[in-house]
């Protein structure tokens, strides 16, 4: 198979992911934003639990990380496809929203680690 056929693949992938992504915001009724946050946490607490992590661990963020710019890579290919107007802000929305909570979970869960306390007030 050429070029043609591995960029065929790749766009019907993206287009396949799109439709999902619409199908599931329509049935449910959660907006794309609500998706993005929902995710991230989820995805964290779920690799954490599978991969049997504490909850201050990098690696499941790290993993939910890596998918997220997957994520974004097919929405820029999308917007390529269709022609649309590329712009990072909606990029960079979509990141922090999958990204901040989850992060936020795991530094309040490595509070009390030896790396943050020259962050913590004395006693």
């Amino acid at each position: 198979m050429g070029d043609g056929g591995h960029s065929g693949a790749v766009v019907a992938i993206v287009l396949d992911w799109e439709r999902v992504k619409v199908w599931l915001s329509a049935t449910s009724g959660l907006t794309h934003h609500d998706f993005h946050l929902l995710l991230g946490v989820l995805l964290t607490l779920g690799f954490g639990w599978l991969l049997r992590r504490p909850l201050g661990s990098w690696l499941p963020l790290i993993l939910v990380l890596g998918l997220e710019l997957v994520n974004e890579a097919f929405d820029f290919i999308r917007y390529r496809i269709d022609s649309y107007p590329w712009g990072p802000g909606p990029m960079l929305v979509d990141i922090a929203l999958t990204m901040l909570p989850p992060l936020a979970i795991v530094l309040a869960a490595r509070w009390d680690s030896p790396e943050f306390q020259r962050f913590r007030p004395l006693r």
